[in-house]
């Protein structure tokens, strides 16, 4: 860490923000609507969304929850289903195979998780990853690091001279240091998250980027918003940064903390069961490789003014959320089987509905998944109003063989309800919501 010792989460990362910015990523991912019409129509497998979804922990510290409850959290990581941890590049002189940072990560990777490793510069004040230990990091993870990162937003806006050459002086040297070390290089290299008025500053990378890296945190807006904190403007700003590049949002996420002393506002924790399922589905409908939840554990237990003691889908204390259980019941749906055989299956809704969001998911059981929405807002703020869930009537035909459709609907509190859809008339009928149904047919 080039002396330099990690701080507390609020000192490493800013979030005090309302991320921003339109685009087009479905191209830049290697995904594409099956049709034009608004995003609402996509086709895709579970697999593919699977791979699409990590959370970000900090297991790689020497202190604070993450290492301390590990043995009550890793249990609850498998649990989740996710299959990508976002960490931090963090070691020492001191450090070697045997270190609890390095034991801690080796089992993670053992229980099936990838790792997604930042690699800090030197414009961080706390923490810096030296370059010639990442070749170690990687090998100590027994080779589980599937994709590193550049620095964790850095700031440019202290210096605006000097710093953005820092910044990429470090990507380049990550970057040939990757390349030319033969165990490290079929790894990618993402290049550093950028927030806020720092990404106009931001270099030129996209020579040494093989993914652009983006926090587009909604705050109090629901995930499919067209306002502040729109998905689409967040990757706008970036896109200077890594053109042409498929991009990784290495954080998203909500927070309930109410009474916020930072233009970051918050969610209840039912809105936040609400649009976290939505959040993952539409970021792999606009085409984002990858979106890591921010964060496994909230990392404090302070008082209700501190974003980061809420952002977690387990509280400090390690209870789940209802964020964490809807989260999980969605990666489940998608690694269920059912018995049967494989079938094309397709659905379509007969009308349109400018606000309904829908995607068509291949299980390799055969079974087709529909994960189905309304795209607007359920909560209120300043007012702090949840707003009660949203009914609309629509009707759906499903060509292909099948005997059964079920929809599963997911609950403001964590829970999924499940009712088989009869035929009517040769058609179905579902209620469509702004809380999330999928639709699974088999």
């Amino acid at each position: 860490m080039n002396g330099k010792r990690p701080v507390t989460m609020g000192r490493l990362t800013r979030r005090n923000l309302l991320s921003a910015a339109p685009f087009a990523l479905a191209a830049a991912g290697g995904l594409y609507p099956a049709s034009g019409r608004a995003q609402s129509v996509f086709s895709a497998d579970t697999e593919t969304f699977l791979d699409s979804v990590g959370v970000c922990g900090h297991f790689a510290r020497p202190t604070g929850i993450y290492p301390e409850a590990f043995e009550r959290i890793l249990p609850e990581l498998e649990a989740l289903g996710v299959r990508h941890l976002r960490d931090e590049g963090l070691i020492t002189a001191r450090d070697n195979r045997d270190s609890p940072a390095f034991r801690r990560l080796r089992r993670i990777v053992a229980a099936g998780l990838r790792l997604t490793i930042i690699c800090y510069d030197d414009l961080n004040p706390y923490v810096s990853t030296p370059l010639d230990r990442i070749a170690d990091f990687h090998s100590w993870c027994d080779d589980g690091i599937v994709v590193l990162e550049g620095s964790n937003e850095p700031t440019l806006t202290k210096d605006p001279v000097n710093a953005p050459g820092i910044s990429a002086r470090h990507q380049t040297a990550l970057h040939e240091m990757i390349r030319s070390t033969p165990e490290l290089s079929a790894i990618p290299l993402a290049a550093p998250s950028y927030v806020l008025t720092n990404r106009e500053l931001a270099p030129d990378l996209q020579a040494i980027s093989d993914y652009g890296n983006i926090h587009p945190y909604a705050g109090m807006e629901h995930p499919e918003t067209t306002g502040p904190g729109a998905l689409s403007r967040s990757v706008a700003a970036s896109t200077h940064i890594a053109a042409g590049r498929p991009v990784l949002a290495t954080e998203i996420g909500y927070h309930t903390s109410m009474e916020p002393k930072t233009f970051h506002f918050p969610v209840t924790e039912g809105i936040k069961a609400r649009y976290m399922p939505r959040a993952l589905l539409w970021c792999f409908i606009s085409g984002i490789r990858r979106a890591y939840i921010y964060e496994m554990v909230s990392s404090y237990a302070q008082d209700n003014t501190n974003p980061e003691s809420s952002f977690g889908l387990l509280r400090h204390d390690l209870s789940r959320t209802p964020a964490f259980e809807a989260v999980r019941a969605l990666l489940s749906l998608c690694k269920a089987t059912r018995p049967g055989g494989p079938a094309e299956r397709r659905l379509d809704f007969s009308g349109s509905d400018s606000e309904r969001v829908t995607l068509q998911l291949k299980r390799p059981d055969g079974a087709l998944l529909v994960p189905v929405w309304l795209g607007i807002r359920g909560w209120q703020w300043p007012a702090r109003i949840e707003n009660p869930p949203v009914e609309r009537l629509a009707a759906f035909a499903v060509t292909g063989p099948h005997t059964n459709i079920i929809a599963h609907r997911f609950g403001d509190d964590g829970s999924v309800s499940q009712q088989v859809i009869p035929r009517q008339d040769d058609q179905y009928r579902l209620s469509v919501s702004d809380q999330l149904t999928v639709l699974e047919i088999f």
